[in-house]
């Protein structure tokens, strides 16, 4: 056993060596690999190695084929006609819906995402669909500790985004056939939505029979996450394995009277196992469950074949199999955190010994042993997994021990089979059926109203701020509570490490110095000062129409990754979207000490204007409110435009100012050299202008634009003005996130650039 998980674990550690990789190697070295590790796998001594490389090379073969699939360059902003199946339920709780379309067109990538607003009816799962689109390679923002949406792509193996173009011709192909496999999910979903209505409770019940998410809405991922309860919502191997024993048990008893020749048992097995891989696709076969089924199969397989193999064994063998038939399931969160849940369970299973004689005890006593038990299992998962969540997702909840001690047997036992037999029970049997979805609803609704109240705990979960490579090898610690036995020397470092994961903050610039982070936020605009002991917030970025805006995905977790958790100053430089479309989730979710804008704000807080000649001073470095200056200022030629100047060095904050601002502030004799710059209107013809640029002379202009934006921003007579007055022109579009340091003695420096210096090979 142990030289199987040796093995195994080698394999995996050449899978996710390659996602260090800043680009993949030549496709061209990937067989004279492979020999190689063949070579290596006939040396006993060296098998490690040969493992190392194998599992390397099945990951760079996978991704190789899936960067090659993506959109060519030359179709980006086309408008294209395509034919494309839905392969998934559209998310469309929404404007716009989304989908996912696999195209069969040899010029286009096997798998677009599409984003169609207004759409007028919602296609469904597994019909095929003739769209006019415009497409683009797969692109998100880049920001620290963010969700890597192009590593999503990548991982979902989409090699274009883009959104439909309105038309006539948009249609559904009418005589194309939809899959028996979509059909049937489709026909299931639509059972629990005409049975039990759309509600929270009932978009559990679709997660967890047919594995569609597409109803959980963000805020309800949030509390699940906050909980620790996201895996819930996920077909676990706790499902498969209730599924596939209930499955057992009932073919036993029912295959028993009749089994002469034949044992009811092998027959129980083969129905379990039937059980088990219909289950599996029914749900969508996601990474978990690809896990749970094999293992399932394995279990019962052996059981077949009168055979015993070890838990670890079987893990090992599952790990294999998953990364032999998806080896980019390697990156994704839910591969590790699967896989290291079930190890740390075996883990815990061999170490603990069941009490001579346990039928002894009282029930009270055998309860309370349980829950102990219990309890004692939910930390060392919470220990065990730390460094992952933390690492994965920049926080951890305290709660989740707690609330998953009471929701998971009500969940486990009562919900899920409910479920799955309410489903399977139709036709004649669908009274019996509907009286168990019902059941099923309930209590799924009485699991929710325990996570709601937890959530609304205050420090329910701690947030993990962004770690230097020094210390993360101090971030794995807190897992040796779940692999070293009680009583163990060092065993209780991980509380300390536990400890120190959740009190570091990253250090903050030194006095008379200030940090100015430059967001990746798309076409738009958001900045963080950070001077030694506080933080001002320049704009928020765009809102969308779907709902969502950069405030909640962009600006409160990078500022939450640097430990803050108080915006001393919020400045939000105009009201146009593209500034202002964040500031509600920056307020709801952080504490504001003072709010500004140029113009007054939709948003339930108190707000101040920006006027000419308001200034202030954080730990030696001042700050000073240039624009506007009375009259009436409106739109962008209203925007705050701030001076920050750490010594003798200034940075300039223009927002979308133009050419009449420009020449009041010339006019006004306010504006002098400055260091940084952050070019106003996201480099538009109507701003920049020459006596403009002239007078700041700046070392550093910034652009903040959105990639391939429609308005071609920046223009490329403004970044050339720019360049003659000697600046060194950067774009948020190709950089992402771009951060300085700003000092008396040094000047602006150039510190990270995050699509450069973060690339992996992935990243466009």
């Amino acid at each position: 056993m142990r030289g199987m998980l040796r093995y195994s674990l080698w394999v995996l550690a050449g899978a996710w060596s390659l996602q260090l990789a800043t680009r993949l190697p030549p496709g061209a070295l990937l067989p004279c690999a492979a020999a190689v590790a063949v070579l290596l796998l006939c040396s006993r001594r060296l098998r490690w190695a040969g493992c190392w490389l194998l599992g390397a090379c099945v990951v760079w073969l996978a991704a190789g084929r899936v960067l090659d699939d993506r959109l060519p360059r030359a179709f980006e902003g086309d408008a294209l006609a395509v034919v494309g199946r839905v392969v998934d339920f559209p998310d469309a709780r929404a404007n716009p819906l989304r989908l996912v379309l696999a195209v069969d067109d040899p010029h286009l990538p096997a798998r677009i995402r599409l984003s169609w607003y207004d759409a007028p009816v919602v296609p469904g799962i597994g019909e095929t669909w003739r769209l006019d689109v415009k497409l683009a390679r797969p692109r998100g923002f880049a920001n620290p500790l963010y969700f890597d949406y192009e590593h999503w792509l990548f991982r979902q193996r989409i090699g274009a985004t883009g959104y439909v173009l309105q038309g006539p011709a948009n249609a559904r192909v009418s005589d194309a056939p939809v899959d028996a496999l979509s059909a049937l999910r489709a026909r299931l979903a639509a059972r629990l939505l005409d049975r039990l209505g759309n509600d929270s409770a009932m978009a559990v019940l679709l997660a967890v029979t047919v594995g569609a998410t597409h109803e959980i809405t963000r805020e309800e991922w949030d509390r699940y996450a906050v909980t620790g309860t996201s895996h819930l919502m996920a077909i676990s191997g706790m499902n498969i394995a209730m599924a596939a024993g209930g499955a057992f048990l009932l073919a036993w008893a029912l295959a028993a009277p009749f089994c002469r020749r034949a044992s009811a048992r092998d027959v129980a097995a083969c129905v379990a196992a039937g059980t088990a891989v219909a289950y599996s696709v029914v749900s969508g076969f996601a990474i978990p469950v690809q896990r749970a089924m094999l293992m399932a199969l394995l279990v019962l397989g052996a059981a077949l074949l009168r055979r015993q193999v070890r838990a670890g064994r079987l893990l090992a063998i599952a790990c294999l199999a998953v990364v032999a038939l998806d080896p980019l399931s390697v990156h994704a969160p839910g591969f590790k955190l699967s896989f290291a849940a079930v190890a740390i369970l075996i883990w815990s299973a061999r170490r603990r010994r069941l009490p001579a004689a346990p039928w002894r005890a009282g029930p009270a006593r055998r309860m309370a042993r349980a829950v102990c038990e219990l309890a004692a299992l939910q930390l060392e998962l919470l220990l065990g997994l730390l460094p992952l969540t933390a690492l994965s997702f920049g926080r951890v909840s305290w709660l989740a021990p707690l609330v998953n001690l009471l929701v998971v047997p009500l969940f486990e036992l009562v919900s899920v089979p409910a479920a799955l037999l309410g489903l399977l029970l139709d036709g004649p049997l669908a009274v019996f059926g509907d009286a168990l979805l019902v059941l099923a609803w309930q209590s799924v609704r009485v699991m929710l109203c325990i996570v709601d109240a937890a959530a609304a705990l205050p420090h329910a979960h701690a947030d993990i701020a962004l770690l230097p490579p020094a210390l993360l090898p101090v971030a794995w610690l807190p897992a040796l509570w779940a692999v070293l036995p009680p009583g163990f020397p060092g065993r209780r470092l991980a509380w300390v490490a536990a400890a120190a994961l959740v009190l570091y903050r990253p250090p903050a610039p030194p006095p008379g110095c200030v940090d100015i982070a430059v967001l990746d936020v798309g076409q738009g605009l958001s900045v963080v000062a950070r001077t030694s002991r506080h933080t001002l917030v320049y704009d928020t970025g765009p809102s969308f129409r779907s709902g969502g805006d950069t405030g909640a995905l962009v600006v409160v977790p990078y500022l939450r990754a640097h430990g803050v958790t108080r915006i001393d100053r919020l400045v939000i430089s105009h009201a146009d979207s593209d500034h202002a479309g964040g500031v509600r989730s920056v307020v709801r979710e952080l504490a504001v000490g003072a709010l500004y804008a140029g113009e007054p704000l939709p948003v339930d807080a108190p707000q101040r204007p920006c006027r000419a000649g308001q200034r202030w001073t954080w730990s030696g470095v001042r700050f000073l409110m240039l624009h506007p200056a009375g009259g009436d200022w409106r739109g962008n030629d209203g925007s705050c435009v701030l001076e920050i100047a750490a010594g003798a060095r200034r940075v300039l904050f223009t927002g979308d100012i133009e050419f009449m601002a420009e020449r009041r502030l010339l006019e006004a004799g306010v504006l002098r050299a400055v260091e940084l710059v952050l070019v106003p209107h996201h480099g538009s013809r109507t701003s920049s202008g020459a006596a403009f640029v002239a007078r700041l002379r700046p070392g550093e202009a910034v652009v903040s634009t959105g990639y391939r934006n429609r308005w071609g921003m920046p223009k490329e007579d403004v970044v050339q003005r720019w360049e003659r007055a000697g600046a060194r022109v950067r774009n948020t579009a190709t950089a992402g996130e771009i951060e300085y340091l700003v000092c008396p003695a040094g000047g602006a420096v150039l510190t990270h650039r995050h699509r450069v210096d973060a690339r992996r090979y992935w990243h466009e």
